[in-house]
């Protein structure tokens, strides 16, 4: 991409949206950063625009706050057992991103657009795992969607930052990064989701290690 771009964040408080939110602020590449999010982020930055959605299944509100996008980072996710049932969980993982994903299409043509998936996930639609399923499922249908660019990443456990790790978070990600270096810190998710984004490549996967890669060859830069 030419210039500085205009990126949206959807997920903007969570772990992953985080991470892209502080990383893209901190990016000279990036000129503006629409955080998406259903309560106030909790810091100001002169690229930043704190943007609300109290119904992500139905963001027809903030569908003017989707024009002139060159990149949407969507991060917006959950655990089938935080999500109470396979109802709820399908309307997160699937109708959330596919609602966004047709605004996008219209508002902003050109865009690309980079999901937040999870290994395992299995488009064919033959898994007998739910999360695998559904992810799968979301993942076949934005292909579908006349998305122009699309980057699927599909980490396994995301580390999050020292700063928003609890004893039990931490514990988890030492036996993640133990297990066959499956889990990949935050912030690395985030500039290789970047990174991939600003680049010139078709859309494609990004696994684990894509991701790190390209996080490697990321600029670096702090807040």
């Amino acid at each position: 991409m030419s210039g500085p771009v205009r990126v949206v964040v959807f997920g903007a408080t969570g772990t992953s949206g985080s991470a892209v939110v502080r990383q893209c602020l901190a990016d000279d590449r990036v000129a503006e950063v629409r955080a998406i999010t259903r309560r106030p982020i909790g810091f100001g930055h002169r690229k930043l625009r704190d943007i609300h959605c109290h119904d992500f299944a139905h963001p027809e509100s903030i569908a003017h706050q989707l024009t002139n996008v060159d990149v949407c980072f969507f991060c917006l996710g959950t655990s089938r057992r935080r999500a109470g049932s396979v109802a709820a969980y399908r309307e997160i993982t699937l109708t959330y991103p596919l609602v966004a994903s047709d605004i996008l299409v219209e508002r902003s043509p050109d865009h690309t657009f980079v999901h937040v998936s999870a290994a395992g996930a299995d488009p064919t639609g033959r898994s007998l795992l739910t999360y695998a399923k559904v992810k799968g499922e979301a993942e076949q249908q934005l292909a579908d969607n006349g998305v122009k660019r699309l980057f699927v990443a599909r980490p396994w456990y995301i580390r999050p930052p020292a700063t928003r790790r609890g004893p039990g978070v931490a514990l988890r990600g030492a036996v993640g990064a133990v297990l066959l270096g499956l889990a990949i810190d935050a912030d690395d998710l985030a500039r290789g989701m970047i990174e991939a984004a600003l680049g010139d490549e078709p859309g494609h996967l990004l696994r684990n290690r894509e991701l790190r890669a390209l996080a490697a060859r990321y600029p670096s830069a702090s807040l």
